[in-house]
């Protein structure tokens, strides 16, 4: 079973704790497609499940447009309600939806202080049958690492470590990180109410 690599800067929201079962949300504020199609969801998941054992966390990340996708305009979005860039043209100065649960912001680095041996291990060892491969394939690997992290000078931690797809991405894990299902973009609400169901159900029978 993966484990997911979480690393939190500041804390914008609410306590950001993990628990038994955990939604966790990754969205990026300049992204028209995380209000279009994730809050609104994340939100119903909350109202829904918040009395079931589903911890619903949310965490602002940037994996592109650094100067739009920062920790003070998620607060803005969060106390203000205000919006930018894309998520602006597309949508309007403010965010009509009410943001509930907590969220925090995903640490930013250099992508030379993300190639550290530690962080090359870790995405390493998430490639399938990596120490079975040879030398030289396991070489050619770590230089397509270092290139997928030298593309931008800023990379976001958590976004790197874990090679997420985009925004919004949905991780649903447990209290050690151990990544149980996740999902990329916009997935219809039948669905994703159909695949919590069963996690949440094995909670409470416990």
């Amino acid at each position: 079973m993966t484990r997911i690599e979480l690393c939190i800067e500041r804390l914008l929201q609410g306590t950001f704790e993990l628990k038994a079962l955990n939604l966790l949300f990754v969205f990026q504020v300049n992204c028209p497609g995380c209000f279009i199609y994730g809050f609104p969801l994340v939100n119903q998941i909350y109202r829904q499940y918040q009395d079931s054992g589903l911890n619903v966390l949310g965490l602002a990340t940037a994996f592109e447009d650094f100067d739009y996708n920062t920790a003070e305009n998620t607060q803005l979005l969060l106390t203000e309600k205000k919006t930018v860039g894309a998520t602006r043209k597309a949508l309007g100065e403010n965010y009509s939806q009410s943001i509930d649960f907590p969220i925090a912001m995903d640490c930013l680095i250099t992508t030379a202080k993300l190639e550290s041996p530690e962080n090359m291990k870790f995405l390493c060892e998430a490639i399938v049958g990596f120490d079975n491969l040879k030398r030289t394939q396991q070489d050619h690997l770590r230089q397509n690492i270092k290139a997928y992290l030298q593309r931008t000078k800023q990379a976001s931690v958590t976004f790197s470590l874990n090679q997420l797809p985009g925004t919004p991405t949905f991780l649903l894990v447990d209290q050690n990180l151990q990544l149980l299902e996740g999902w990329f973009g916009h997935t219809d609400e039948a669905t994703v109410i159909d695949l919590l169901e069963r996690y949440t159900g094995t909670l409470t029978a416990i």
